[in-house]
């Protein structure tokens, strides 16, 4: 029977086999363990007796913590005891030992945590004298900031509490329930005017926070409640507004609701908004910049769909330059494969844009489909150029011309002396030791702490460090936020091998794809959650994951399975091969229906048009960079794993045009 260890599992076994031996802090090295200096108690004792003290304070059995607390006085999370002691006791804290606490430990985040959970306690108490002097702005949480709002009116600081009031009311979302009651005073006093709810409900609205503009119209005035309804009435039912008598009151604030409204309707209908706005600015004085905003507005609308393309010459205004209309042009002209107007508008771009990897691939393209030899000869000069990159066009420019891939892959040297000079210093002990013991939150607020203001030298060791403990996701950060784009065993690494390759031999999917899914969804973080509910390596929503192990014959996983890299990666490879094979093996559609749905891949489906431009054009953004990234992410895991594999296989072209990029494109490169 196979035994699969946790890391923090790994480390304590090790240690129980080793801790006789008098050595101390283990480190991770080449899949085995270096130590440091002797230490008469063994780190594996230090956290289980860490463990332990924490349970005595949180119980509140301080006699036998004090017994046992000198025996930890210089490990490394010694610093999270004496803070869990002050948290526990908070209300029997005095000023000064919160300070002495802050001014020892404030070169780690329990320093400010403290301070807020202080500032917290001392609200409650109505000690508003002491909250005062001991707020600060930077590092303060909303909710102490509206504490110390409602403590500067309790000292008669008036005008001082009113003015900080008036800005924390006036911003376009929820503030915290502990603003109430200084909004109250604020309201009461009669600082609250119609000018400002108006701006609040027109922001929340604007901001899309429904809720929070139903909660503000009992703040407007009698005539504002009555636009109010327009508003709202403009913002879910935007086809209400070519009911232009409903909207006939004059005046900024009728403007506002139409210029939101017909903005709304644009992206359902935009010839219906520009036929209604027609309307509008015959009966409505607005400004120039108003009419600009929502032309423009309906133009980009107009410019993404080949069924409006030509409705934009119906636009009075000149729009001039804007970068967004142009690029939607070129859009569109590539999705009706009308390439010398999408070349017209390529050219029309600003020079930087004009010369970015996107348009320069695309000028290539439109280039090389030209009968002139003169064309074709520049469209190969540029397609050489560009296979010089590591990326979507690079590689794609690399396949038409029969080049390697230039995976510009240059590993950074790291000395074992520089990484262990920086394993030993206190921040980066902490962060590992809580990553060890499972604290994994804790651990990476310690990272991200200790690493802000580090240089790009000692950001790369970091990715070194973070690396050979097996923090992958810290590793990439890293080697992003020092500009190491090309060291790609750390921004590319092999994690939680096993599983993937299981997953794919199980669910008979390529596994260099399942790779580059997880590093794009979570950077194979095991505990990510997004706002959308999204959880593990994989990003798998509940739902969909025990539908497909209902599907797969596995028992229904809660949350905390899906946190489980193994687990995670299993049902999210088996959901993969599902939708591989919804969509005939091909990577691509079945990429974007992973992070799109695959109704909406259905419905996007054109087999009128190549490949590239189909790519091109999805409608998503998201999902036009999400496929882009994956097809990458796969060519690197090839590589990294001694594979041959292109950028795109050639039975992945039978779903679109036959009409390819050119005659030598999947020629099958040896991209090794």
């Amino acid at each position: 029977m196979l035994v699969r260890l946790t890391l923090t599992q790994t480390l304590l076994v090790f240690c129980i086999c080793c801790c006789n031996s008098g050595y101390a802090r283990p480190v991770i090295a080449n899949g085995g363990f270096n130590f440091a200096s002797p230490d008469p108690v063994s780190r594996f004792e230090q956290r289980k007796l860490y463990k332990n003290l924490i349970y005595l304070i949180k119980s509140n059995q301080y006699s036998k913590y004090r017994a046992e607390e000198n025996k930890l006085a210089n490990y490394p999370l010694y610093p999270y005891l004496e803070y869990t002691e002050k948290i526990v006791s908070m209300s029997r804290q005095s000023e000064a030992s919160i300070n002495a606490f802050v001014d020892q430990y404030q070169d780690t985040p329990l320093a400010n945590k403290l301070l807020q959970n202080w500032l917290y306690s001392l609200a409650k108490r109505g000690e508003w004298k002491t909250l005062i002097p001991n707020y600060q702005t930077t590092g303060a949480t909303d909710t102490n900031t509206c504490h110390y709002a409602y403590a500067l009116h309790k000292v008669d600081r008036t005008d001082e509490a009113m003015d900080l009031a008036e800005k924390l009311w006036s911003v376009g979302f929820s503030q915290p329930d502990a603003c109430n009651p200084i909004f109250k005073i604020w309201r009461d006093a009669g600082y609250l005017t119609s000018s400002i709810a108006w701006q609040r409900y027109s922001a929340a609205l604007t901001t899309n926070k429904v809720t929070l503009s139903n909660y503000l119209v009992r703040f407007l005035s009698k005539e504002d409640k009555a636009l109010a309804n327009k508003f709202k009435l403009a913002h879910t039912r935007p086809k209400s507004m070519t009911k232009t008598s409903r909207y006939s009151q004059k005046g900024d604030k009728t403007r506002l609701i139409i210029s939101h409204g017909l903005k709304r309707l644009a992206r359902i209908d935009a010839i219906k908004a520009l036929d209604t706005l027609e309307i509008y600015r015959t009966t409505h004085e607005f400004t120039e910049a108003e009419l600009f905003d929502v032309y423009l507005y309906i133009a980009v609308r107009l410019a993404r769909k080949p069924e409006s393309i030509h409705d934009l010459d119906r636009i009075p205004i000149n729009l001039g330059k804007n970068q967004e209309l142009i690029e939607s042009k070129i859009l569109t002209a590539l999705r009706l494969l009308d390439w010398s107007d999408a070349l017209v508008h390529i050219h029309q771009l600003d020079s930087e844009p004009q010369r970015s990897r996107r348009w320069q691939y695309w000028k290539a393209r439109i280039l090389a489909s030209s009968s002139d030899l003169v064309d074709q000869q520049r469209a190969i000069t540029i397609y050489a150029s560009l296979a010089h990159e590591r990326g979507f066009y690079g590689f794609m420019a690399a396949d038409i011309i029969s080049q390697k891939y230039d995976f510009k892959d240059q590993p950074i040297l790291v000395s074992n002396e520089e990484i262990l000079s920086l394993e030993a210093t206190p921040g980066i002990q902490r962060a590992l030791e809580l990553l060890t013991l499972d604290e994994l939150t804790p651990a990476r607020r310690e990272w991200y702490f200790t690493t802000r203001d580090f240089s790009n030298r000692e950001l790369q060791i970091a990715a070194r460090v973070a690396q050979k403990w097996g923090w992958h996701k810290q590793a990439i950060q890293a080697m992003i936020a020092a500009k190491a784009w090309n060291d790609l065993d750390v921004r590319f690494p092999l994690a939680f091998q096993d599983s993937f390759l299981a997953g794919a031999r199980r669910s008979d999917i390529p596994v260099v794809w399942s790779l580059a899914i997880a590093r794009q969804e979570s950077a194979f973080m095991p505990d990510a959650r997004s706002s959308a509910g999204a959880l593990g390596v994989m990003q798998l929503m509940p739902a969909t994951a025990k539908y497909t192990a209902r599907k797969e014959g596995l028992s229904s996983p809660s949350k905390r399975d899906l946190a489980d890299p193994h687990t995670n990666i299993r049902i999210g490879s088996a959901y993969l091969g599902q939708m591989l094979r919804k969509f005939d093996h091909n990577r691509i559609l079945a990429s974007a229906a992973y992070n799109a749905g695959p109704n909406k891949v259905r419905s996007w489906l054109d087999d009128t048009i190549p490949l590239d431009v189909w790519v091109e054009t999805i409608p998503f953004q998201e999902t036009r960079s999400y496929v882009m990234n994956v097809l990458v992410f796969s060519a690197i895991y090839s590589r990294r794993l001694n594979q041959k594999s292109p950028l795109i296989y050639q039975h992945e072209l039978q779903k679109f045009s036959k009409q390819q990029i050119t005659s030598s494109t999947r020629s099958s490169p040896d991209n090794s």
